[in-house]
């Protein structure tokens, strides 16, 4: 399947083969699976596992519904989405052997034994959601998997998953695209470049996944521990902030002719970003249009850039040299036509 990854400068979103994308330096989706495992500890994996087999098993099934996946049968079918994913950054999968009732998969590379410590459990909780949505799609039956080695335990040089087959199922969750209204003639083409590991966009390697896989995976964790997770949330993008700092981020600034936060549109796709200045040219207010945080995945009605905000705050500092601490105030899932960040 060919990868087209478009930047729209005027939403300051991208998207690829057509559906939104958001973009995160690598180590951001490991350094979030790792902060919240502190916090909730073993409900961390059902929860990922949950929001990666979802999402991924959505985001497949739009392209497959789009026409866009060319290879035909089962086995090259497998090959064709094994070759996206690797290209996504999530890692090399291969199948090892297959029987009647299961499949024995092994991932090289795969970005969620990357943890940054070594952990006394398998913590492949991503990558199993992925090879559950992959298989899901593919043989229209319900799958179960375990992760049998991890490297992040040091004592595999892989990872290894055993994928069993328990019946047939054609209705799994299924999160809707959000429509925008995009035109490709105002968009920039991305080069497909590498490192051996995955995409690298403006020179800065990540991790691309979803529009709505960050919705759903605080939508699933507020059903588990309430409001409380808005301030992990806020938590894990001051976190992920710091992965920015590791890349010059003043040559993407440069390139799109924008400035101080307003950077993180072209890096990451996270929505349109206008900064409100005072008189004295000190920062009142930042709002962002289609914020990629801000989507409804279920019934609540709140607030929801909480992980945006922390973003802004971490990287505030970096960026202006003072710490600014940005909360929203107002949400565009509560049908303002913007989300606003604002000092408190």
């Amino acid at each position: 399947m060919e990868i087209d990854l478009r930047y729209y400068k005027s939403k300051g979103v991208y998207t690829l083969n057509g559906f939104r994308v958001i973009l995160f330096p690598r180590g951001s989706l490991e350094l979030m699976q790792l902060q919240i495992g502190r916090i909730l500890g073993l409900a961390t994996k059902s929860i990922f596992d949950d929001a990666m087999s979802t999402t991924i098993y959505s985001f497949l099934t739009d392209l497959s519904k789009s026409k866009q996946m060319k290879a035909h049968g089962e086995e090259k079918r497998e090959d064709e989405i094994f070759t996206l994913l690797e290209d996504l950054g999530y890692g090399k999968i291969g199948v090892v052997s297959k029987e009647l009732e299961s499949y024995s998969v092994v991932s090289t590379r795969c970005f969620n034994s990357t943890l940054p410590e070594i952990m006394p459990i398998n913590s492949c909780f991503q990558m199993g959601g992925i090879l559950a949505a992959v298989y899901r799609m593919l043989l229209k039956k319900d799958v179960r998997v375990t992760e049998v080695k991890c490297k992040s335990t040091g004592n595999s040089d892989s990872d290894w998953f055993k994928v069993e087959l328990l019946g047939d199922k054609d209705d799994f969750n299924y999160v809707t695209q959000p429509a925008y209204k995009l035109n490709d003639q105002e968009s920039e083409r991305i080069e497909i470049t590498g490192d051996g590991s995955g995409f690298v966009v403006n020179s800065i390697p990540v991790e691309i996944v979803p529009i709505v896989f960050f919705p759903y995976l605080f939508s699933r964790l507020r059903k588990t521990i309430g409001v409380s997770v808005h301030g992990i949330e806020y938590g894990v993008g001051m976190a992920v902030s710091k992965l920015y700092t590791d890349h010059n981020l003043q040559d993407v600034a440069t390139k799109y002719q924008v400035a101080g936060l307003d950077v993180l549109a072209p890096i990451s796709g996270i929505g349109a970003i206008k900064t409100i200045k005072n008189e004295q040219g000190n920062i009142e207010e930042i709002d962002v249009y289609d914020s990629f945080n801000a989507l409804h995945v279920d019934t609540e009605t709140e607030k929801r850039c909480f992980m945006l905000g922390g973003i802004f705050t971490g990287l505030s500092y970096h960026i202006f040299g003072s710490n600014y601490k940005l909360y929203e105030s107002d949400c565009s899932s509560l049908n303002n036509s913007v989300c606003k960040f604002s000092f408190e």
